[in-house]
């Protein structure tokens, strides 16, 4: 008897040494110790969708952190991706400045300026690859955001995805030489 109250208060004591303390808000600065966005799996009550979430972010960089309340990387997200626009806009508004109009009366850039025009494009170019960088980054963020968020809110409320069906089915069955179909009921629980 001895033994086992000696392992009980062992097992007791090494579990609560070692127990991770739980988080005491939602952000996922804190989550992100406690939670692996590879381990999620996609429950019917989670609060944020992994796709739309990753869709809007990609679409508008930093639109899907703010959704879930991540302030700081949303507007940073965001804002980032605001500046680029604007440098963009300012670049292709240069390259346009440059057009002229010749004695044929066709739009062309004179000779003079196409150095330039070129080194405007070739900087639109490389703003429009950051740009779909920034996209890019931003939708695998909040994905990685909404998969440890979920997960936490699996645990904190208590819901996790479960359903129970149950169906017919038809198998073949071996009698001696002969194979016999048999009907039966499928009993199956996902969680």
């Amino acid at each position: 008897m001895k033994r086992i109250l000696t392992i009980i208060v062992l097992a007791a004591t090494c579990t609560s040494a070692f127990a991770q303390k739980a988080p005491q808000s939602s952000s996922y600065s804190e989550l992100k110790n406690f939670y692996n966005a590879s381990d999620y799996v996609k429950s019917d009550v989670d609060p944020y969708s992994v796709f739309w979430i990753g869709l809007e972010s990609f679409g508008a960089p930093g639109t899907g952190q703010l959704i879930m309340k991540e302030t700081g990387r949303g507007w940073a997200f965001l804002g980032t991706g605001v500046v680029l626009g604007a440098v963009q806009s300012v670049l292709t508004q240069n390259v346009v400045d440059l057009i002229e109009k010749d004695a044929d009366g066709k739009w062309n850039i004179p000779e003079a300026n196409k150095d330039k025009a070129r080194g405007y494009l070739a900087a639109v170019g490389g703003l429009m690859i950051a740009q779909l960088g920034l996209s890019i980054w931003s939708c695998i963020d909040a994905v990685k955001i909404a998969k440890v968020k979920n997960q936490y809110y699996q645990d904190t409320k208590g819901k996790h995805a479960f359903s129970a069906s149950v169906y017919p089915s038809i198998d073949l069955a071996q009698t001696g030489t002969s194979v016999v179909p048999t009907a039966g009921m499928t009993f199956a629980v996902r969680f």
